[in-house]
């Protein structure tokens, strides 16, 4: 694989993973506001919880994104 050939998987790569990135923290949001919702009140914990997690994934996400364009 040629010098461009490889920078351009390592962008692909990048996009994808800053994709990923972004539908997550998208994820992670809305559940926050679906556990303000009176209709979910019981489980408006429960919620919280995997939104947090979300954010965890959200963060390692991030910098795996950031040692891949370090890469470049």
């Amino acid at each position: 694989m040629t010098d461009t050939a490889e920078q351009r998987a390592m962008a692909d790569t990048a996009e994808q993973l800053r994709r990923l990135k972004n539908t997550i923290m998208g994820a992670s949001h809305r559940l926050t506001l679906l556990s303000k919702s009176p209709e979910l009140a019981r489980e408006s914990d429960a919620l919280l919880r995997i939104a947090a997690e979300l954010q965890s994934n959200v963060e390692q996400l991030e910098r795996l994104l950031a040692s891949v364009r370090r890469g470049r």
